[in-house]
């Protein structure tokens, strides 16, 4: 098996895995497809298909999972008052154009300032056909896959609710996730659609903290970015972190081999700028003549173990703030 991201084609494929989670409940099926095809374009929007090869039982695609950063005050009252449909409001309101999950600008905000929110709206597999040695494998490789994207965020809590019997206690055994049932709604409304079971699964940042070893503890681990990349040089990293020669990077990017070389001699500059100890050979002044090939090896391990570099911050702000503290530190 393997884990990759999800393409727009493997949308509908993914979604059939497990109905109850598309969220449709307030909207229509239809229309909560829109709203997944509208979503799944959002830099909020993190996801990852687990793909058989041969197909099991007729399928290729076998689990699927994906979650999304909201805003605080949709996480917070979600939480405050706890009641079925997580998924279901999120669809409805990217549906009625007032959406809750965050656009670039908001996540760079929170990410520099608060910390981001991530609900996990689709954690599942094709568990009838798979084995358990399969079964194994798949929550595997899709935890590593959650780990990578999220690493480097800010992360304030993760949210996910438990819509079938047994869920629940499987977050519960994990020891780090708490449990908010619904308790209260389903005794208000004893009629209501919605099946018996259900709650969420939360986790802060100081809630996993409290449980080293937990699967989810390494999200929450943030170190503040010292680089000052560009998001340019960001995504040229990205890029590069992958394997790509200068030449594929020049057309991934859509950029002239001149502009590649260029972008990576703003990153070797940037990082002796500010990590001068990752190149000892250079000695006191930077030369952009120098070892270019070790620099560059120097310079993707060190953001391949700091993804925090490659995460979207206001840098504006993050001046001003290490300005300000600069300036307090002296006034001290």
């Amino acid at each position: 098996m393997i884990c990759r991201d999800l393409r727009k084609q493997d949308l509908m494929a993914c979604l059939e895995i497990a109905p109850a989670h598309i969220g449709d409940e307030l909207v229509g099926r239809a229309h909560a497809i829109r709203a997944w095809g509208t979503m799944i374009q959002s830099p909020s929007f993190k996801a990852a298909v687990i793909e058989a090869d041969p197909p099991i039982a007729g399928h290729r695609v076998v689990g699927f999972g994906s979650a999304v950063f909201v805003s605080r005050a949709f996480a917070e009252d979600e939480i405050s008052n706890p009641r079925p449909g997580l998924n279901s409001r999120i669809i409805a309101s990217i549906h009625s154009g007032w959406p809750v999950i965050l656009s670039d600008a908001a996540i760079r905000s929170a990410n520099t300032n608060e910390g981001l929110d991530s609900v996990i709206l689709f954690p599942t597999f094709r568990n009838s056909i798979l084995s358990e040695e399969e079964i194994s494998e798949v929550h595997m490789l899709g935890s590593l896959r959650f780990l990578d994207r999220h690493a480097g965020y800010r992360i304030n809590q993760l949210i996910t609710e438990a819509i079938y019997e047994g869920q629940l206690e499987y977050f519960a055994a994990s020891r780090a996730w708490r449990i908010v049932t619904f308790d209260d709604f389903y005794s208000r409304q004893p009629g209501t659609r919605w099946n018996s079971g259900r709650g969420l699964a939360v986790v802060t940042r100081q809630e996993a903290h409290a449980v080293m070893g937990s699967i989810v503890h390494p999200v929450f681990q943030y170190r503040e970015p010292v680089l000052s990349l560009r998001d340019t040089d960001q995504q040229l990293l990205i890029a590069a972190l992958s394997g790509m020669t200068n030449q594929e990077l020049s057309q991934q990017l859509r950029i002239s081999l001149p502009a590649v070389k260029k972008r990576w001699n703003s990153v070797f500059e940037r990082t002796f700028g500010a990590r001068p100890d990752l190149f000892p050979s250079l000695g006191e002044t930077y030369d952009d003549s120098k070892r270019g090939e070790q620099k560059r090896h120097r310079v993707l391990a060190y953001v391949g173990s700091h993804p925090e570099e490659l995460r979207p911050i206001e840098r504006a702000s993050r001046a001003t703030a290490k300005s300000r503290g600069k300036h307090n530190t002296a006034a001290v």
